[in-house]
């Protein structure tokens, strides 16, 4: 797997470089004391909040899932059928090998950028090949180092160019498509929820790729924290999928807020009776 970084302008990271050479050395310098208390805050917070949400908002989802494919029939509905259908298609791509790295790169090192310069950050230079990337910027905090792993980038593409479509087609009326001798009947937007299914499983395949190996992305918030992070906002975001494409009011978002509380309760309860 290739490295791909954001990073500090070269003059921030020589700034850094010295404070760290000092004769007081690099454990007792203030700065890298500075970072290693932000690291070890960042560690608990990961461990006290973000984990517990991720873990209740995870149960959520796989409850609500339940209740949809079994009562419902929601794995008939077009959203879950051709959702799937995208992510069969891009592991049947990935199963015969081909890696679209340099794709891949592009779209992580454009998070980095984008987020950064939304954040006031300005862009000295960045690189993006099939063996990796940076850019390289004066601006730093943690959602523009995890950027790339928090959100889907070419599933937002995808949502933002359908959008544009929307606001000029009817993406839900028929259209017949001549094929050969046939004739096929098909809605565009069906064609939207594949390529979302598509682009969101090659977000989490790289994502999943991508936290096991070494990268300096998830280093300079922590690796724990920085996981911990990943994993709620991805949970998150597959909910808020989920209500979208919702088979019925009843699996609304008032639903999912009481279904979340009493995952909450019942892992608050667990715990409790197990340590007190």
């Amino acid at each position: 797997m290739s490295a791909n970084s954001y990073r500090l302008n070269s003059r921030e990271r020589a700034s850094q470089q010295m404070k760290k050479s000092k004769p007081a050395g690099v454990r007792r310098n203030p700065a890298v004391r500075q970072q290693h208390q932000v690291k070890r805050f960042k560690g608990w917070l990961a461990a006290v909040l973000l984990l517990p949400l991720g873990l209740i908002t995870a149960m959520t989802l796989g409850e609500l899932l339940f209740r949809a494919l079994t009562r419902l029939d929601f794995w008939r509905s077009h959203q879950f059928l051709f959702f799937t259908l995208g992510g069969i298609a891009w592991a049947l791509t990935y199963a015969t090998g081909w890696r679209p790295m340099h794709i891949y790169v592009l779209g992580h090192e454009l998070s980095h950028l984008i987020v950064a310069r939304a954040f006031g950050g300005k862009i000295i230079s960045w690189k993006v090949t099939a063996q990796g990337g940076y850019v390289e910027t004066n601006k730093t905090n943690t959602w523009i180092t995890l950027a790339p792993y928090l959100v889907p980038f070419y599933s937002v593409v995808v949502m933002l160019i359908f959008g544009v479509m929307g606001m000029f087609w009817n993406l839900q009326s028929m259209q017949s498509v001549p094929l050969g001798s046939h004739v096929v009947n098909l809605r565009p937007v069906w064609f939207f929820y594949a390529m979302l299914g598509l682009t969101w499983w090659f977000h989490i395949t790289y994502t999943l790729k991508t936290v096991f190996i070494h990268q300096s992305d998830l280093e300079r918030n922590g690796e724990f924290f920085s996981m911990a992070l990943i994993f709620l906002i991805n949970i998150a975001l597959i909910v808020a999928l989920f209500l979208a494409a919702s088979p019925a009011p009843g699996l609304g978002f008032v639903e999912v807020g009481r279904c979340w509380m009493g995952m909450a309760v019942w892992l608050m309860d667990l715990v409790l009776g197990r340590f007190w």
